[in-house]
């Protein structure tokens, strides 16, 4: 376990407290003072009005505590040249939804190719190499950093076939997304992406014949399948430099806060935040693709799923962060409008429930409208808002066919 001794001042949200540094006398004034994840600050501001002033944190568990002085001397050339490319970007014409769409497709593509040349060297004897995969981490974060909406859209399309790869590309980009809701480090962001990649390595000692089964899993089956994580982190531990959050989401990614979960039936602050963050964008992504054993849910729905397990399977407050992440209604959700029409999100904006929406169809006089976009968050049009979603299938409406031909065929 690597313990950090810090100032409470330094101590932010994402932390793992391992010991308040106090008296035992002082304990039973404090109240809970081990082992537990800082999810507010108001937990921070608790302590701090109990006089705390040192604490242990478990860097295995939680987020570390950078020198800001020393960081920044080390970050003078990265943010200059942040800030070059920034700058670019501002000084060119806007994209267009279905062109940010194409580029986070390829991102992702080139992303899926690269891990199934990994896994084909394991499979092989050899190890796994993370060296190639920082410079596409690093476009996973510049992309996520550009246009989130863009990404998080294009998890949602995967390939007929393809569901093992296409998730673990997914809960990579997902993860990163994530991880800059919770503003979490970019070295942070980085290394739980790096996690969600290889999450499910460990399912390639599982026989295609169980991972493709239709049906319902036998006992025995469900065994082995549950062995995953244990078998992926055997896998990583033996990758030179696998940092420990990544290992932590490989290996907690079906842990639950109940202690329902597998492999090790961890609870509560026994998993760690990478983990906790991991299962739920693991069922999330799981629940809205096509698998062997059944069809792909809509995303509004697992939201719900979501919601039901907050604060049971799942941290509460970090589920609220992961929908802060996606939306209320994400993008490609088909809603129906107070004014009687149906629009498709088309990006989300600070307000969860008023997103930019594309007006399709007017259900007054039963006929497709022209498309207009429209801000729902913006007052001149405040009189409008969404008012729920509906299923595509029955107006027989796809809504990617209005956002993004290449995605519609998918």
């Amino acid at each position: 376990m690597t313990r950090k001794l810090i100032k409470i001042k330094d101590l932010i949200p994402g932390m793992y407290v391992d010991e308040v540094n106090c008296s035992l006398k002082e304990r039973d004034r404090i109240g809970e003072t081990r082992n537990f994840l800082v999810i507010g600050k108001h937990e921070i501001d608790r302590l701090a009005a109990l006089g705390v002033q040192e604490l242990y944190i478990n860097l295995g568990k939680g987020l570390d505590h950078f020198d800001e002085d020393e960081e920044r001397k080390k970050g003078n050339q990265a943010i200059a040249e942040l800030a070059r490319l920034k700058n670019a970007q501002n000084a060119q014409k806007p994209k267009a939804l279905a062109d940010e769409l194409y580029d986070a497709r390829m991102l992702l593509s080139k992303a899926r190719s690269e891990l199934e040349n990994a896994i084909a060297n394991l499979r092989a004897g050899k190890k796994i190499e993370i060296v190639p995969f920082l410079p596409l981490l690093l476009e996973i974060y510049q992309s996520v950093s550009d246009n989130k909406d863009a990404i998080v859209t294009v998890c949602r399309k995967k390939k007929k076939g393809g569901y093992a790869l296409e998730h673990s590309v997914s809960h990579c980009a997902l993860m990163m997304a994530f991880g800059q809701t919770l503003e979490m480090d970019k070295t942070a962001v980085l290394e739980v992406g790096l996690g969600g990649l290889f999450h499910d390595i460990g399912k390639i000692r599982i026989a295609d014949a169980i991972l493709d089964k239709p049906g319902k899993l036998t006992a025995e089956e469900l065994t082995i399948v549950r062995q995953h994580p244990s078998w992926g982190g055997e896998f990583v531990k033996n990758v030179g430099g696998f940092p420990e959050k990544a290992l932590a989401v490989v290996m907690e990614h079906h842990e639950r806060l109940d202690g329902t979960g597998y492999p090790n039936q961890l609870k509560e602050h026994e998993i760690s935040l990478f983990g906790q963050m991991a299962s739920i964008v693991d069922v999330y992504d799981a629940c809205i693709s096509i698998r062997a054993y059944g069809a792909a849910a809509d995303p509004c729905l697992v939201i719900r799923q979501l919601f039901a397990g907050a604060g049971k399977q799942f941290h509460q407050e970090l589920v609220q962060q992961f929908i802060k992440t996606i939306g209320i209604f994400p993008v490609g959700t088909l809603a129906r409008l107070e004014s009687n029409k149906l629009a498709i999100v088309i990006r989300q904006t600070k307000s969860l429930t008023q997103p930019v929406v594309r007006i399709v169809y007017d259900l007054k006089h039963n006929c497709f409208m022209p498309p207009e976009d429209v801000d729902l968050s913006r007052p001149r049009v405040k009189m409008d808002k969404v008012v729920g979603h509906e299923a595509p299938e029955k107006w027989n409406i796809d809504p990617f066919r209005f956002i993004s031909p290449e995605l519609a065929s998918l």
